[in-house]
């Protein structure tokens, strides 16, 4: 469910607002409405609010400035601006300081709202499964194998065999027949007998752990993103770009600049 927060120096609006999306209080809440940027800064910070909608032009504190100041205490907020045409370059102004949206006033629609508000609901679920699944898999990829107790001792002295194999040899292209065959198994009983002791798929294993490589390549060096690639068992750079996307969210593009602006 999102919670949200209304701000507009217009009661008209504010109500308006309310009326569209009372229909909608089964995955939304209203959780506060504010009729200047001041009151909401401090009712955002006090209700920590998923989206705020908010008018860009509001007296004590414009919804720029009142964004930008929620922005510090709640990064993960997200923000849909109220704007009218002749303010439009605010209304770009207020997308490049993060606004997920904005919307002009005399186009405002009750279905164009929800829409957009649906779609943040969709980001904000996918980016919470992806960063899930990354701890998950970090902490797999960094497990050493007496972590994987289990209630087989010979099945885990087996798996340890194959992770220390997979770990020298991440960067060469591996298959799941190679890694079985280097602890003596038939493929099928070695890939039932990893998902068992490691909880992970063979497949999601080596790609999570070539990924978590690069990425501490992508940040800790210069080396060009196709480079990476090489290091890491990718011999098509543009293949492992769309695998780093999708497993970790963002482009490797995206992971080095995120660092290089941690760094400063």
């Amino acid at each position: 469910m999102l919670r949200i927060v209304i701000a507009d120096d217009e009661l008209p609006i504010r109500e308006w607002l309310n009326y569209c999306l009372k229909d909608k209080k089964d995955c939304l809440e209203i959780v506060g409405t504010a009729s200047d940027g001041w009151q909401a800064y401090e009712l955002a910070v006090k209700e920590k609010p998923d989206v705020v909608i908010m008018d860009i032009r509001m007296p004590k504190m414009d919804g720029i400035t009142a964004m930008k100041n929620i922005k510090k205490v709640l990064p993960q907020t997200e923000f849909v601006i109220l704007t009218n045409y002749a303010e439009f370059s605010y209304a770009k102004q207020a997308i490049s300081c993060g606004a997920k949206e904005y919307i002009l006033k005399s186009e405002l629609r009750s279905s164009e709202l929800i829409q957009i508000l649906e779609k943040i609901e969709e980001g904000r679920y996918a980016q919470h499964d992806r960063q899930k699944v990354n701890d998950r898999l970090e902490r797999a990829a960094k497990k050493t194998l007496p972590e994987y107790a289990g209630d087989h001792p010979e099945n885990n002295k087996f798996i340890e065999k194959a992770l220390n194999y997979i770990h020298e040899h991440f960067n060469e292209a591996i298959s799941l027949a190679d890694v079985a065959g280097q602890v003596y198994r038939s493929p099928e009983y070695f890939s039932r007998l990893f998902k068992e002791v490691t909880g992970e798929n063979f497949s999601v294993y080596l790609i999570n752990y070539r990924l978590i490589q690069a990425k501490s390549l992508l940040i800790n060096t210069d080396l060009k993103i196709t480079e990476i690639a090489y290091r890491v068992g990718y011999q098509n750079p543009s293949y492992f770009s769309r695998l780093y996307k999708k497993y970790l969210g963002i482009t490797p593009e995206e992971e080095r600049r995120k660092s290089a602006t941690k760094a400063k």
